[in-house]
C-alpha cells in the first residue's frame, strides 16, 4: 500500500512550490530567510502537516519501510549538500562541508588569476577562493540574489567557492548512483562519481578526494 500524501495546505497557499526554493525564486523573504525551510509560513504548514492525524495504513506503510533501511550497508549511504552551478546541479559529501555563507569580498592575489579568484575572510580566517565554475567547466548564471559561499574542508585544506544556488542535505544511496551523462563537461566526467534523480534533475556526485587533489595540483 502507498501512503496518500496529505492535503493539509490547498495549492495556492503553497508558496515554497511557486514563488519559493521549488518555484521560480520570486519571493522577496528569500533573501532574509535563503531558503523556505527558514520561513515561519512553511514552518506553520509543517505544524499543520505534523498535527493531523494519519490515514489508515500510514503508519504501518511507513515502519515497514523505515525497517527495510537496516538492511542498507554501512558506506553505502551519504549524506550531501546539493548545489548548483549554471545549469549543472551537483553534490558534495557533508563530511567536507564546513558552512554555507553570503558572499565576502574576495581580494585578487597579485600576479594570479584564472581558477583562482582571491582570497577571502571567513570568520576572521582568509581561506582561498576558488572558481569552481572554471575548474568544473560550468557557467555562472550571474544572479547575485542566490549565490552562497560554500567553504569545504578536507583534512587540513580549505578551499571556499560561489554557487548560483544552495538547496539542502539530502541522503544518497552510493550503489544506486548512475553513470554521468555523457553531456557533462569533461571535467565533471572525471571529478563525478555518478548522478542521482533529485526533484525532477539529474544531481552529479562529486568525488571529493579527487576534487581537492585537483584543486590542490592546479592551484598552488
Amino acid at each position: 500500500m502507498t501512503p496518500q500524501p496529505l492535503k493539509l495546505v490547498p495549492p495556492d497557499e503553497q508558496c515554497w512550490n511557486r514563488i519559493g526554493i521549488r518555484g521560480d525564486r520570486t519571493c522577496p523573504e528569500l533573501l532574509k530567510v535563503t531558503h523556505c525551510n527558514n520561513c515561519p509560513v512553511f514552518a506553520a504548514a509543517g505544524r499543520r502537516f505534523l498535527d493531523a492525524p494519519s490515514p489508515g495504513g500510514y503508519l504501518a506503510e511507513w515502519t515497514a519501510r523505515l525497517a527495510l533501511r537496516d538492511e542498507v550497508r554501512e558506506g553505502d549511504e551519504s549524506s550531501v549538500l546539493v548545489f548548483r552551478l549554471g545549469d549543472e546541479w551537483l553534490a558534495l559529501p557533508v563530511a567536507v562541508l564546513v558552512e554555507v555563507t553570503r558572499p565576502r569580498p574576495v581580494h585578487r592575489v597579485p600576479h594570479r588569476g584564472g581558477l583562482l579568484a582571491g582570497v577571502t575572510n571567513i570568520r576572521g580566517e582568509l581561506h582561498l577562493c576558488v572558481r569552481m565554475d572554471l575548474v568544473l567547466g560550468a557557467a555562472p548564471d550571474g544572479d547575485p540574489d542566490l549565490r552562497r559561499f560554500v567553504v569545504i574542508r578536507r583534512e587540513s585544506e580549505t578551499w571556499v567557492f560561489a554557487a548560483d544556488a544552495v538547496d539542502q542535505v539530502h541522503r544518497v544511496l552510493l550503489p544506486e548512483l548512475a553513470s554521468a551523462a555523457p553531456t557533462l563537461s569533461r571535467a565533471q566526467v572525471k571529478l563525478t562519481r555518478g548522478v542521482f534523480p533529485h526533484a525532477n534533475r539529474s544531481v552529479g556526485m562529486l568525488d571529493d578526494a579527487r576534487l581537492f587533489q585537483t584543486l590542490r595540483e592546479r592551484l598552488r
